[in-house]
């Protein structure tokens, strides 16, 4: 049984295995989501401050959609980085690994971050509606 692998190229089996952040991430609201305030931190200040808010289905299909939309680039990538460049796909594919741990690092965060924080003052709420903008 001969062993013929090219090594310059990675896997397809690791390329697909990027799409696994995404159930994992999806997992992770569905278990949580009835402890999820009905309006979110979504955005912080420097100082880990909330200052935007959405709703949980907002907060979950921005973290889910940005998740999917880089998945897809990223799978592009990494394929065809692997067919025409053999030199660069192995570091291509980590720093495609990389960015997602972070984006996974940042829904994992937010949901952390509204289970453990107490609910946002009503006022707070209301001020960062796009109805109470213009006030």
């Amino acid at each position: 049984m001969p062993m013929n692998r090219d090594w310059s190229k990675p896997p397809v089996w690791l390329i697909c295995a990027m799409w696994l952040v995404l159930p994992i991430s999806a997992l992770e609201y569905r278990q949580n989501w009835d402890a999820l305030p009905a309006r979110m931190a979504v955005h912080f200040d420097a100082n880990w401050n909330p200052n935007g808010f959405t709703s949980r289905e907002g907060a979950q299909k921005l973290g889910l959609g940005i998740m999917l939309l880089m998945l897809v680039v990223f799978t592009i990538g990494a394929f065809a980085t692997r067919a025409l460049n053999r030199s660069a796909a192995w570091p291509l594919l980590a720093v495609f690994y990389v960015v997602l741990g972070f984006v996974w690092y940042g829904n994992h965060s937010i949901i952390q971050f509204n289970l453990k924080s107490p609910r946002p003052p009503l006022a707070l709420a209301l001020k960062s509606s796009p109805v109470f903008d213009r006030w």
